[in-house]
C-alpha cells in the first residue's frame, strides 16, 4: 500500500489558514475572560459604578428614564434618580465619605465644591419612593 505524496499548501493558503487560526484563538479568549470573570466585570462598588463623575453607592439601581445630564452656559446639569434598599443613614453616610474624599464640602444631602453644588434627596414619584442626585451651577 501506498501513501500518496502530500504537497505544500500554497503560500496564499497557509497565510489564510494562519489568519483564520488567529482569529480563532483571539475569539476563544475573549469569550473564557467574559465567562470566567464576568461576574467580576459587572461587580457594583463604590469605584466602579458612576454617573459622569459622581458616585453611585453600591445596590443603588439607577432610573435610567428619569433622568438627564447636559452642559448648560452657567455649567453642567446632572439628574439621576436611583431606589435602594439602604435606609437613609446609610446612604448619607456614604455620599458623606465618597464625595468628601472627592473634594466635595458639606453633608447630609447638600455639597459643594468648586463652582457646582450636589444635592440629595429622598422624592416620591410615579414609580415609588426614590433618591434624587442632583449636580448643578451654584
Amino acid at each position: 500500500m501506498s501513501c500518496p505524496s502530500l504537497k505544500p499548501m500554497p503560500k496564499s493558503r497557509r497565510s489564510l489558514s494562519a489568519l483564520l487560526a488567529s482569529a480563532l484563538l483571539f475569539a476563544a479568549i475573549t469569550f473564557a475572560a467574559i465567562t470566567f470573570a464576568g461576574p467580576g466585570l459587572n461587580a457594583q462598588s463604590p469605584q466602579q459604578q458612576w454617573v459622569g463623575d459622581l458616585p453611585i453607592m453600591a445596590g443603588m439601581t439607577i432610573e435610567p428614564e428619569l433622568g438627564f445630564a447636559f452642559d448648560s452656559p452657567g455649567g453642567r446639569i446632572v439628574l439621576v434618580f436611583a431606589s435602594s434598599s439602604t435606609d437613609a443613614e446609610g446612604v448619607f453616610a456614604y455620599y458623606n465619605d465618597a464625595l468628601a474624599s472627592l473634594g466635595w464640602t458639606g453633608s447630609d444631602g447638600s455639597w459643594e465644591r468648586g463652582g457646582e453644588s450636589l444635592g440629595l434627596a429622598q422624592v416620591d414619584t410615579s414609580v415609588g419612593r426614590l433618591w434624587r442626585i442632583r449636580l448643578s451651577p451654584r
